[in-house]
């Protein structure tokens, strides 16, 4: 198997798991609420992710060969990343609605103050 079959076999391991266990991030944000309970500290879904792949990382030690730890290791890696990222892009539209207000803002004409 070379590294494009890994990645397709990622890609249908995630279908698959979808259609079986159901939406990814809803999985995550729960495990991260079970784990919050059980450890008495705040987990969030990214930090479950980072744990779920250094258990497929760890298991390379003693299995090498077995390409679900890899592919495993991938998908807990994309999640992770969109975990990491989520809400950046309200974030960026946020930021980019308060620049273009300011442009568009009236300035006061008796003060000269912007953003009246």
């Amino acid at each position: 198997m070379n590294y494009t079959d890994v990645f397709a076999q990622a890609i249908a391991t995630l279908r698959e798991r979808g259609e079986k266990y159901g939406n990814a991030a809803e999985m995550f944000d729960r495990t991260a609420r079970l784990a919050t309970i059980i450890l008495d500290r705040e987990i969030s879904p990214f930090e479950v992710a980072t744990i779920l792949k250094c258990l497929k990382d760890a298991r390379k030690k003693n299995d090498r060969l077995n390409v679900d730890h890899y592919i495993d290791a991938i998908n807990y890696e994309a999640f992770a990343y969109q975990f990491a990222t989520a809400g950046l892009d309200e974030l960026a539209e946020n930021q980019v609605a308060a620049e273009l207000a300011k442009k568009l803002a009236p300035v006061n004409p008796y003060t000269g103050d912007e953003n009246v």
